[in-house]
């Protein structure tokens, strides 16, 4: 599917939005574990990703077969690494609160940066390594060094969901990457954006659906609807978005739009864990401010 770039960017916006607004529907659900929450997230999602790839004609043995031949490598990747960046991220909001998980989940640009870096995908300016310090700073601040406490779970499961995105971006753009200099676009029927997307869940499902399976026979009416709601703005509709954003990207202009995700998320937050230190807001700036540098004037 081509798009022009004020849509992609528009796409990458709105995925940003609805993502920032995980933390609410974890909140409302609970009073159940986090592996399960997880899991209630990819099975609605790839519900609603189902039904859209049928309405598309992409949900296709030759399609399918087309798309595992041509990036298997990543797929796998992206596989693996996708329902950890969840896992970790929603262990963060849940003993953070979403403003820290979300600061910390953006130190993905960082580890994007040294992926190109390491396999030359990308030449590396010095302003790059600058921003990098930038951002160790920025994560010092948000863990307050000086109070003696420097390792938390919170710090912890948040730079992991950090290091897992930057993987999983890195893997998306190598296959957009491929696919535009391969034309394979043009060649393949079926809606890549969303077969990407409904991969992606579709593994969150298999890799937790036995720890999780049971909890759906505890469902009330609410825990339904909020879970139906989880599954489908801040997954099926924000990561096709984001899709979208991440195939059109140049050097990582559109990819600063996805930090709306940030903005909602501190909103909540007020709402939820109005406590939260204020040193999270100076160290999470210390690490945007770092990767829109990254993103916006590296090339």
């Amino acid at each position: 599917m081509k798009v022009t770039p004020t849509i992609s960017k528009i796409a990458m916006l709105l995925s940003g939005i609805c993502m920032g607004t995980v933390g609410l529907f974890i909140t409302l659900l609970k009073t159940f574990p986090i592996y399960s929450i997880v899991f209630f997230r990819g099975l609605f999602g790839t519900i609603f990703l189902t039904i859209l790839m049928l309405s598309t004609k992409s949900f296709s043995l030759r399609f399918f077969s087309e798309s595992f031949k041509s990036h298997w490598k990543y797929l796998i990747i992206i596989a693996i690494t996708n329902p950890l960046v969840i896992l970790f991220y929603f262990f963060t909001i849940q003993i953070s609160g979403t403003a820290f998980a979300a600061f910390l989940l953006y130190t993905s640009g960082i580890y994007l940066l040294l992926l190109l870096m390491f396999t030359k995908e990308e030449k590396i300016s010095k302003l790059n390594y600058i921003c990098f310090i930038l951002a160790i700073i920025g994560v010092s601040i948000i863990m307050e060094f000086w109070s003696g406490t420097l390792l938390s779970y919170g710090l912890i499961f948040g730079l992991l969901s950090g290091f897992t995105l930057g993987i999983l971006i890195f893997s998306k753009k190598k296959i957009y990457n491929q696919r535009k200099r391969n034309n394979l676009s043009s060649k393949n029927v079926g809606n890549f954006d969303i077969f990407l997307t409904w991969f992606s869940t579709l593994s969150i499902v298999i890799l937790f659906l036995p720890v999780g399976f049971n909890d759906l026979f505890n469902f009330t009416l609410g825990d339904f609807l909020i879970s139906l709601l989880l599954g489908f703005i801040p997954t099926a509709f924000a990561f096709t978005l984001y899709n979208i954003g991440v195939k059109n990207d140049q050097g990582g202009n559109i990819v600063i739009l996805s930090y709306s995700e940030i903005i909602v998320s501190v909103i909540i937050n007020l709402f939820f864990f109005p406590s939260f230190s204020i040193f999270t807001i100076i160290g999470g700036c210390l690490v945007l401010s770092a990767n829109i540098i990254i993103l916006r004037y590296d090339r």
